[in-house]
């Protein structure tokens, strides 16, 4: 072990190559490799990379008066999609748990970097929970159902969840559901919001090539090929919205579980949540919906979204 420490320090420290190590302590270059991998599968050595996380506040002041938003969060984040994500998500909670207070009505939609801002946090304060869209897919993990239980018990209150698909096919079962009065409960109590988060959709391909959006897959190919006829770019608590901000395809929200546009548009503070600059679109677009009051966003997305023309700045008027 000492052996194993003494290579391990040299190597890694002091920046020593592994010939240098061998000829210096007299031993063969295999066994110094060998005790260098033996070093890090026992935990004597750790290797850490440092993707990021800290707060540039004078890009968020920036982004923020550029768009007329309330507050922009802006974190340096580096490292794969989902590693950028997590990151993202991060700085989320720290800025929810600083800034949300008791007695409020928190309401919760769906997405991969919502699912790690909710386990990032801590605590909050006593507030209501309100899921704001019907369950999505199979996987417990990412459910909106599970992300509104999962707050709850952090924030110490009760959660009200929607007991509904967020998609359903059949206009007839649609209806139907829509008078459960558990489903009717919750649907009452979207006006009482005072905070959301919401995660930004967008259809656009991300930079890599990869799939952006988890709602398209959620739709019959036929559903899916009429909304983007119709030149829907973006997407929030399952609405579809033009690069306009207009909604598109109002025949498929009479199929969605979830809160309004409307409703969206009169709660006094959504917080969206995003990464990716190849969700600047998308983000711009919700911001020309009014639905977006601040931003939780990565560096190359504030980027983007600051290298957009000056004169959208007033097209949300």
């Amino acid at each position: 072990a000492r052996q194993m420490l003494e290579i391990a320090r040299r190597y890694y420290l002091n920046d020593q190559s592994m010939v240098t190590i061998s000829e210096q302590l007299g031993v063969s270059r295999f066994k110094v490799a060998r005790l260098l991998k033996e070093a890090r599968d026992t935990g004597l050595v750790q290797i850490t990379l440092h993707t990021g996380g800290t707060e540039d506040a004078e890009l968020g002041a920036k982004l923020a008066r550029h768009l007329g938003l309330r507050q922009a969060i802006v974190v340096e984040a580096f490292g794969t999609r989902e590693e950028v994500r997590h990151i993202v998500g991060l700085a989320a909670g720290r800025h929810l748990q600083r800034t949300l207070r008791a007695g409020e009505t928190l309401g919760l939609t769906w997405g991969r970097t919502l699912t790690h801002m909710i386990e990032s946090l801590e605590s909050l304060p006593n507030v209501q929970i309100l899921q704001l869209t019907g369950h999505v897919g199979s996987n417990l993990r990412e459910s909106p159902i599970e992300l509104a239980r999962r707050a709850s018990l952090i924030g110490g209150n009760n959660a009200k969840a929607i007991m509904a698909p967020l998609y359903v096919e059949s206009l007839q079962a649609a209806q139907a559901l829509r008078n459960q009065p558990d489903i009717k409960e919750v649907f009452d109590l979207f006006d009482t919001v005072t905070t959301a988060i919401a995660a930004v959709g967008s259809f656009a391909p991300a930079a890599d090539g990869g799939a952006n959006s988890q709602f398209l897959p959620l739709l019959p190919l036929a559903t899916r090929e009429r909304l983007l006829a119709t030149g829907a770019i973006a997407e929030v608590c399952g609405l579809p919205f033009r690069a306009d901000g207009s909604l598109a395809d109002p025949e498929l929200t009479e199929h969605i579980f979830s809160i309004s546009a409307e409703q969206l548009g009169r709660i006094p503070r959504v917080i969206a949540i995003a990464s990716d600059p190849s969700k600047a679109e998308a983000t711009l677009a919700l911001w020309r919906a009014d639905v977006i009051s601040e931003l939780v966003v990565d560096v190359d997305l504030a980027e983007a979204l600051l290298s957009a023309p000056a004169k959208l700045t007033t097209e949300s008027s």
